[in-house]
């Protein structure tokens, strides 16, 4: 019998939670019809002092669902840190599954989740990832898993914004905070997310990469599929120097400066990666420079 705690962090986007929960939920229930029973989930949810009625409307529709509460200043990181302590130090989980309030997934998903473990293909000594899609075309894919290649500090997303061709587990280094499977020992063993450094993004890929230090292999499983939503994924436009500043400053955006300094320095930290570090962000400058102008221009028009 496997104890698996799926692990969602929330705030102050109740349309969205109503959504996903209500999905997962779907799944659970096709999964308690048609699954063997080997697997028992139980779902945490993360709320971190959402102010728009998040919390309330679990309490009254799931009930079941463990509620915890965070003081706004968690973060994803810091949302992580907590359920997976929650799930393993009180609800002895074997396994903590990574999710998203904005991830759909197939309703067989957890149904495939079981045949994955009762297969040969399963090792407790590894992290599964699911295949991700968007929301808005499900014949493309955001990913398939994702490689990192320490001599360039490059990351890429196999397979994005292409076709899904993927037929068979691939080994992977690393994917994103939704649809991963994570043995409880691998948690404790790596000292779970490394909330102060990374506390919103690098904070899964930070634990993947330590992980393989550690000796444990990650890999892409087709028959796992979810759906991701670009609408509600960080912070992308620059329209004006504020927004420009929060690029660069912000823990919502993924080009945090601070934070993708630190994991150079502590995942690559070589002259070809600080090369494209620099790059980088001069691009990005250049980029927002003439967006902002671009903005200006129409609005005075």
């Amino acid at each position: 019998m496997n104890n698996i705690s799926i692990l969602i962090p929330v705030f102050n986007r109740l349309e969205v939670t109503i959504r996903g929960v209500d999905a997962i939920n779907k799944a659970l229930q096709y999964y308690a019809e048609n699954g063997t029973g080997t697997n028992i989930f139980k779902i945490i949810i993360i709320d971190d002092n959402s102010t728009d009625g998040t919390a309330q409307w679990i309490e009254e529709h799931y009930p079941d669902i463990d509620l915890l509460k965070g003081n706004g200043n968690l973060w994803w990181t810091g949302s992580m840190n907590m359920g997976a302590h929650y799930a393993i130090d009180v609800l002895k989980s074997d396994h903590i599954l990574l999710w998203n309030d904005d991830t759909l997934c197939s309703v067989d998903y957890f149904y495939e989740l079981e045949k994955l473990m009762l297969s040969n293909a399963y090792d407790s000594d590894s992290i599964f990832v699911s295949k991700i899609l968007w929301q808005h075309n499900e014949g493309l894919l955001f990913n398939f898993g994702c490689y990192f290649y320490e001599k360039t500090g490059k990351q890429l997303l196999i397979g994005f914004n292409k076709e899904d061709i993927y037929n068979d587990i691939l080994q992977i280094d690393w994917s994103g905070g939704m649809g991963t499977l994570i043995p409880a020992h691998i948690v404790t063993h790596i000292m779970y997310f490394d909330e102060k450094r990374f506390p919103q993004y690098y904070g899964d890929i930070d634990f993947f990469l330590r992980a393989k230090k550690a000796g444990y292999k990650a890999f892409a499983v087709p028959s796992l599929k979810i759906y991701n939503d670009f609408e509600t994924t960080g912070i992308n436009k620059v329209r004006s120097f504020k927004d420009f500043k929060a690029i660069l400053f912000s823990n919502r955006s993924n080009a945090n400066l601070k934070q993708t300094f630190d994991f150079n320095r502590t995942h690559s930290n070589n002259i070809i990666s600080w090369l494209r570090f620099g790059a980088k962000y001069f691009l990005l400058g250049v980029k927002s420079f003439f967006s902002i102008l671009t903005s200006k221009k129409a609005a005075s028009s």
